[in-house]
């Protein structure tokens, strides 16, 4: 979606100071929270359904799936337990209690992980490489999004089933 227009406003520095504060934590742009404000606004309370915003090719299935995750190098015992909120073919989404050993923050050098977990109906876990997309840290959690980068056969074949 092409962006072509400008729009200024005033506000108080309470406002601007959560923006600044929420664009840091989500690392993104304050005009991109801006705009996902209105966004979310007007999709919400107006029945505005001429704008779309999803910027992922392929959607999402929410899930609730327990998933063991880990630097590359570490060996399977050493691996942390996680939680998969949603998934696709080209990503997954993540939660990561506080505290843990791997520690993924936003400002981290950590750039590949490793996702161990299993599927309804799979006879073997899968395990993915993923690339780290988006990182936000919550009170007791940190939230991970990740892109999946050349699944297996198998784990090609068993997420195909189970999100189609």
């Amino acid at each position: 979606m092409e962006k072509d227009i400008t729009i200024c406003f005033q506000t108080t520095p309470e406002i601007s100071n959560a923006v600044e504060k929420i664009a840091k934590e989500e690392s993104q742009s304050i005009s991109s929270v801006i705009e996902s404000i209105i966004y979310h606004y007007l999709k919400d309370n107006k029945g505005f359904k001429c704008i779309h915003q999803n910027r992922r090719r392929l959607e999402r299935k929410k899930v609730h799936l327990q998933a063991f995750i880990g630097d590359p190098r570490w060996q399977r015992r050493e691996f942390e337990e996680s939680t998969i909120l949603d998934i696709s073919f080209g990503g997954i989404q993540l939660s990561v209690p506080k505290g843990t050993k791997i520690e993924i923050k936003s400002d981290s050098d950590t750039k590949e992980i490793r996702v161990n977990f299993t599927l309804a109906g799979c006879l073997w876990p899968i395990n993915l490489k993923c690339h780290l997309q988006r990182i936000s840290e919550l009170e007791e959690e940190v939230l991970i999004g990740a892109t999946i980068v050349d699944p297996d056969l198998y784990a090609y074949t068993a997420m195909q089933k189970y999100l189609i």
